[in-house]
């Protein structure tokens, strides 16, 4: 039997492949809402430096010293737990008091192998927030529309990450004036976002908050699109769009002219809110 064969192929090879995709799009909406569970609570704890692993210490170090070149101060060292029993989160956040600006550095062990990677973060409203990052993670099963975020997996300088931000806010904040929560509230409005994910999605049909309000699990209707949204290609299609938007901005931040005072960090505190 030669599957090339047009009559093959209409007879035996296209009634098989409907039959497939048919059952693919009603068992991978039934497996996803028998498996998703996302924490409806995310507990965030204030630690020293000293209480952080040698690792992650060693990670912030390097990358904090940085940071804070470019007029940030230092809040706190945070231990953020998502009730992942496979997984502890570690983080530095920093604020600049001058741009109204975040920085995050997060160094989470895995099993695996432990990751780390930094963040940009510019927050004016609850339906604009600019988040530049370096962490590389496969786009959600499920939409969400709530802030922008620009992922740049390859980049390791916070020179670079920083510059890029900063252009990206200039343009897709149409002048909205950033804003930080006040000295001393900064770790509770952290937790508050981290914990934005869930309602956010309840509000649009996707998740629904369990009996005990513990966890948040797929409606029908979410998980009808997380599962069909998971369905090879889509997810590889997602991913290469991801990439293929950030090399974009990537090509066009080159095409600009060469960094300005501001973006090397000279100047006075009013040259790089400007």
């Amino acid at each position: 039997m030669n599957p090339f064969d047009i009559d093959t192929f209409t007879d035996v090879v296209l009634p098989f492949l409907l039959a497939f995709v048919g059952l693919m799009l009603v068992l991978a909406p039934m497996a996803l809402w028998f498996q998703f569970r996302h924490p409806a609570k995310v507990f965030v704890r204030v630690l020293s430096s000293q209480e952080l692993p040698a690792a992650a210490k060693t990670y912030f170090d390097e990358t904090v010293e940085t940071i804070l070149l470019w007029g940030f101060d230092l809040v706190t060292y945070l231990k953020v737990d998502f009730q992942s029993a496979d997984k502890d989160q570690f983080l530095v956040l920093l604020s600049n008091p001058h741009t109204s600006e975040w920085a995050v550095v997060s160094y989470s062990i895995w099993p695996k192998a432990p990751v780390g990677h930094m963040a940009f973060t510019t927050y004016c409203s609850e339906g604009l927030q600019v988040d530049t990052s370096t962490e590389w993670i496969a786009p959600s099963v499920l939409p969400s529309a709530e802030h922008l975020v620009f992922r740049f997996a390859r980049i390791k300088d916070v020179f670079t990450l920083y510059r890029l931000h900063r252009k990206l806010v200039d343009k897709t904040s149409k002048g909205a004036p950033a804003v930080l929560p006040s000295p001393g509230q900064e770790v509770a409005e952290l937790q508050r976002r981290l914990e934005r994910y869930g309602p956010s999605l309840q509000s649009r049909g996707y998740l629904r908050l369990d009996n005990e309000g513990k966890c948040y699990r797929l409606t029908l209707k979410g998980a009808i699109v997380a599962g069909w949204r998971s369905i090879w290609p889509l997810p590889m299609l997602r991913r290469w769009r991801t990439q293929a938007q950030s090399n974009s901005i990537l090509r066009e931040i080159a095409r600009t002219q060469p960094a300005t005072a501001a973006d090397r960090g000279e100047g006075s505190a009013a040259n790089l809110s400007s």
